[in-house]
């Protein structure tokens, strides 16, 4: 009885519990992440005030749940007091009408009292397994997720490009009825060079990670190499991809990590390859342990142009088939920039190459130019001297 009306309700109330709490949690990691901003707020308490809200939140939903426990043991303890109650009442007719002898009746007392003993100690546990099944839950929210397919076809060899063709692609936020891609088709050729513009909003960045198989689309199809990208191999696909997007920055851990990733594959003599074409040898150079120095997270006390060329080196150790690029150069010394776009355009390379900037430079560079509006290619212009 007593699980049975208010079992749900004590689960319902954990997970509520749970999920203000870790609300409280991310909220000051967001504060910690952004401390600057909110130092120079100014008078605002914004991070307080929202966090006095969360964390009164979290405590309703705690006293919640100890009002669910509270009853629960308010039941059990009835239930403790009615059964003993009728045991006595029952056996003490029954010795009196000489049906059953004092023996009798103080063995049937002592095993009910046992067994109501063992359920007291079940109800006072709850908390714990109310805990459980919260853990279990949140487990489930994550393990249940639909994974990657890590199997598929390797329909290009390591010596050779490829050729990926995007028809009539459609993407969309779900729940949102604009589409940020509307029936896009686009060919990407080996050792070309393609320069995207277009309007903030008008899916550059999105075609981007459409393209490198981060997103998939609502409709259409991506091929490579007259394969769909549905059914490669992604991470063999992938490998083959070099990428420097918006949110790419070096996580916590050596420089030789934040370019290889710790394969063991990539030769040392490409990582310094890698490290001159970026402009980066001085760099590196200069710190006292080298490609062994710890960078902190998101590239912080290093300047924004090297963690920026850190993502590029990233991007070209493996000497990939296509290069995916978001505003590569933003922010570097015009000379500097203009010798890394040289090279990264240069056909010597091999590599096919794709780049969304609105820096007039890499139309001189760049052998198609293609503007984007509203999710479609509204101009597509080639360039002879590229």
């Amino acid at each position: 009885i007593v699980f049975k009306f208010t079992a749900q309700k004590g689960l319902d109330t954990s997970l509520e519990e749970s999920e203000y709490k870790y609300k409280v949690a991310h909220w000051l990691q967001e504060v910690a992440r952004s401390i600057v901003s909110f130092k120079l707020s100014g008078r605002t308490s914004h991070a307080v005030t929202k966090n006095d809200g969360l964390v009164v939140e979290y405590l309703e939903a705690r006293e919640s749940h100890f009002k669910i426990l509270v009853l629960q043991f308010a039941q059990m303890i009835g239930f403790k007091v009615l059964v003993t109650a009728g045991l006595l009442l029952i056996g003490g007719l029954l010795v009196l009408n000489q049906e059953m002898n004092i023996g009798q009746f103080v063995a049937a007392e002592i095993i009910i009292l046992l067994v109501i003993n063992s359920v007291e100690k079940l109800i006072l546990g709850l908390e714990t397994f109310y805990d459980l099944l919260t853990s279990l839950e949140k487990l489930g929210q994550v393990v249940d997720k639909d994974l990657e397919s890590q199997t598929g076809e390797k329909p290009f060899k390591e010596n050779h490009g490829f050729n990926v063709e995007l028809e009539n692609l459609v993407y969309k936020v779900p729940d949102r009825e604009k589409k940020i891609i509307d029936n896009l088709s686009l060919k990407i050729t080996p050792n070309c060079s393609i320069l995207i513009n277009g309007p903030s909003g008008s899916g550059k960045s999105t075609l981007l990670r459409l393209i490198a198989g981060i997103l998939e689309p609502d409709a259409g199809s991506i091929f490579v190499n007259d394969v769909s990208l549905k059914g490669i191999n992604l991470n063999y696909y992938r490998s083959h991809l070099g990428q420097s997007l918006t949110e790419e920055t070096p996580f916590e851990g050596t420089i030789l990590n934040n370019i290889t990733f710790g394969d063991p594959t990539i030769l040392q003599e490409d990582v310094y390859w890698a490290l001159e074409k970026m402009k980066l040898t001085q760099f590196v150079k200069d710190q006292p342990e080298g490609l062994n120095t710890i960078l902190y997270p998101e590239g912080r006390q290093i300047p924004f142009t090297i963690a920026k060329k850190i993502v590029l080196a990233r991007s070209i150790v493996r000497k990939p088939k296509l290069l995916i690029l978001k505003d590569p150069l933003d922010q570097f010394f015009e000379k500097e920039a203009t010798e890394i776009m040289a090279f990264l355009t240069d056909k010597a390379n091999g590599w096919a190459i794709v780049v969304v900037s609105e820096n007039a430079k890499w139309s001189k560079r760049c052998g198609r130019i293609i503007t984007m509006v509203n999710g479609k290619i509204t101009e597509e212009k080639s360039n002879s001297n590229a």
